[in-house]
């Protein structure tokens, strides 16, 4: 083999591993279009001297926002901080205390909007938001598809609802999180972490949020209490 064609082997085989090495970290195909733009942190205040922080997704549509009830329940004023970091108004579309779930408006917010896809066992990632490190990708995996018996998030009532059982470095803060499949796909909404085992969590998965989705009003909806 010539000198000339040896080196074009190793750019080829470096190009090649640097390029699965991208796919790989970041749980998503070669050539996918970074879901981290449809990530959002979600500021609620009004409940308590310091603000309540969680994660929502931009789902069907660039201005429109789904993340947890129990973070935003009763607050009097809910910002959401973009990829970039921009601060935009909000305010209630829909709120479940049952499902955990709520859907927010947020004008002038231009986000890639993700769609909703069916939960599955397998490989996915996790987009979640934090202060210091903005939106953050994790990969994750789906390890069962769950009918979960909980309280809602007053602690009052007795529900079911599907979930889903995901691994991964699901952290305190992450609720509102979206978990997407291999294909970028949400299917879910983390709500909370396991208090017995390290590095698992809970999402509810899209079922759910498809049912809020389709039976929401077009009107502004209350937003409970205080939790």
């Amino acid at each position: 083999m010539s000198e000339r064609v040896a080196t074009s082997v190793r750019r080829w085989w470096c190009a090649t591993v640097a390029a699965l090495a991208v796919s790989c970290s970041s749980g998503h195909p070669p050539g996918a279009a970074d879901p981290g733009a449809s990530g959002v942190g979600i500021v609620a205040e009004g409940c308590g001297l310091t603000a309540h922080l969680a994660s929502g997704v931009v789902l069907d549509s660039q201005d429109q926002v789904v993340t947890v009830a129990h973070a935003i329940a009763g607050a009097t004023s809910i910002s959401v901080v973009d990829h970039a970091g921009n601060i935009h108004a909000a305010t209630v579309r829909a709120f479940d205390k049952d499902r955990d779930l709520a859907v927010l408006a947020v004008p002038g917010l231009d986000a890639p909007a993700l769609h909703l896809g069916h939960g599955a066992r397998g490989p996915g990632s996790m987009l979640t938001w934090n202060r210091a490190d903005g939106v953050t990708d994790e990969a994750v995996t789906v390890s069962k598809q769950i009918l979960v018996t909980i309280e809602d998030i007053y602690v009052e009532d007795t529900v079911r609802r599907g979930g889903l059982e995901v691994h991964g470095a699901i952290g305190a803060g992450d609720s509102g999180g979206a978990v997407l499949s291999s294909t970028g796909d949400v299917i879910g909404i983390i709500y909370a972490r396991s208090r017995t085992r390290d590095e698992v969590g809970f999402a509810t998965e899209s079922s759910e949020i498809e049912t809020l989705l389709r039976t929401m009003s077009n009107s502004p909806s209350t937003n409970g209490r205080c939790v």
